[in-house]
């Protein structure tokens, strides 16, 4: 038998086989322990309201919220690609066969989440920091990046954001709209942001934001879960503007990458961006930014990032990635190598910003961007 045909014949026979005859692992452990438990109206099979269900309750901790949480990664339809197949038992155990999912990953992933959320208090060193954030599996960047424009601007401005309530509840305060939110359960922070055990405000913010924005929309369109609203992803400017109450302007980039107008001319548009950019930052207005496709390391593609503040004397931007990750380029810095990043923080200069970055969104306070200082349509 030729080596193709031996392994087509191990595939076949796992994706037969139930979970319980597959190797035992954490789990493979925690589905067979609970599957019946989840599985609200015994039918064999795992939907979304009953995901939801367990995904919200207090009750499933450690490994099983793990597990579960694992479970609504992986029913969740990914842009572009088929439809996940139903979570029964047999689909669970051939997907833990073939890693397609790689449930298994999915799990240690939402165990360490969880590991590092040893303090469930809100802010228990005092103020939340920019440094200790780190975007989680939601794919919400958008939501983080205003936040980490705010945390850079004042601290204490974010914590206010907050209250404990006397019923054990948080109510959170986004822009003109105040939502409350129930304490973060295990599975909840397998699948949002860790803070490297600087309490849960991050994850509370996540919720909080998907909590408010289900609200906004017609009863007929509303997600079950808060978490699945803000796994659609989004605007970073259009949140900006959600969590502040302030208008918004935006300034796209597109003429750094094609030709302008005579009245839109480059050296035009970068003089417009650098007041811009200036006002912005000596007024203490949040700043947000976006990328389409990137070219260069350490950058992401389609990805939100915050503009922290706008050097006028180097003619750089100072920007951070909500991954929060360290980079170290192979060679000089630049758009061939990309640049130094510290927990998510780099300095970038503006003419290179301009052609990996695809546009901006500016806070509008009492001082807004003056019309003749906006692109004009193309």
């Amino acid at each position: 038998m030729s080596l193709l045909n031996s392994v087509l014949k191990f595939l076949f026979f796992a994706c037969a086989l139930p979970l319980a005859a597959l190797p035992s692992n954490d789990f493979t452990a925690s589905v067979q322990k609970n599957f019946a438990v989840w599985d609200l109206n015994r039918d064999g099979l795992l939907v979304s309201n009953e995901l939801d269900a367990a995904v919200a309750d207090t009750h499933w901790v450690w490994k099983d919220a793990a597990a579960i949480a694992a479970l609504k990664r992986a029913s969740r339809p990914k842009k572009g690609a088929p439809t996940p197949p139903p979570l029964t038992l047999t689909n669970i155990a051939t997907a833990v066969a073939q890693h397609q999912p790689d449930l298994a990953l999915m799990f240690r992933e939402g165990l360490k989440q969880i590991g590092a959320a040893t303090n469930r208090a809100l802010f228990p060193a005092g103020l939340p920091a920019l440094e200790t954030i780190h975007q989680g599996r939601l794919g919400n960047c958008f939501c983080l990046a205003p936040l980490g424009a705010m945390v850079h601007r004042d601290p204490a401005e974010v914590a206010a954001l907050f209250t404990a309530e006397t019923n054990g509840f948080y109510s959170v305060r986004l822009g003109k709209k105040t939502v409350e939110v129930a304490p973060m359960t295990d599975a909840e922070i397998a699948m949002t942001s860790s803070n490297e055990r600087e309490g849960v405000w991050v994850n509370l913010f996540e919720k909080a934001v998907g909590t408010a924005r289900n609200e906004d929309k017609p009863a007929g369109q509303r997600a079950s879960s808060p978490l699945d609203v803000i796994a659609r992803g989004g605007s970073a400017g259009t949140l900006l503007a959600y969590i502040t109450g302030h208008d918004i302007a935006r300034f796209p980039f597109q003429f750094a990458k094609s030709p302008v107008s005579a009245t839109n001319s480059v050296a035009g548009m970068y003089a417009r961006l650098q007041r811009q950019l200036a006002a912005a930052t000596k007024e203490r207005r949040l700043m947000t930014c976006g990328t389409s496709l990137t070219s260069t390391p350490g950058l992401t593609s389609h990805h939100a990032y915050a503009v922290l503040e706008y050097d006028t004397v180097q003619n750089a931007v100072r920007l951070w990635n909500p991954h929060g990750q360290d980079f170290n380029p192979r060679g000089a810095p630049g758009l061939l190598n990309g640049y130094p990043t510290r927990n998510g923080i780099f300095k970038m200069p503006l003419r290179e910003f301009v052609l990996q970055f695809s546009g901006m969104a500016f806070e509008q306070g009492n001082e807004k961007m003056v019309p003749n200082d906006l692109p004009s349509p193309s």
